[in-house]
């Protein structure tokens, strides 16, 4: 395994929004956790996971005219 898990409240830091945001992506399934126990306190993301949900969103700019 390559990817460090990540705590949300990590993941939130990182993406500059608030936990609760994050939490959210979770519930949606758009952010995908490893469950370490049964309580929210105990879910992880794996770096790549969170790579790949940044990858997803990414939109091309445009050329300013």
């Amino acid at each position: 395994m390559n990817s460090r898990l990540l705590k949300v409240v990590d993941v939130a830091e990182i993406l500059g929004v608030g936990i609760d945001w994050v939490y959210e992506r979770i519930k949606r399934g758009e952010l995908p956790v490893v469950e370490l126990g049964d309580t929210r306190k105990n879910q992880r993301i794996a770096e790549s996971d969170l790579a790949m949900f940044i990858a997803q969103r990414r939109h091309p700019t445009t050329p300013a005219t």
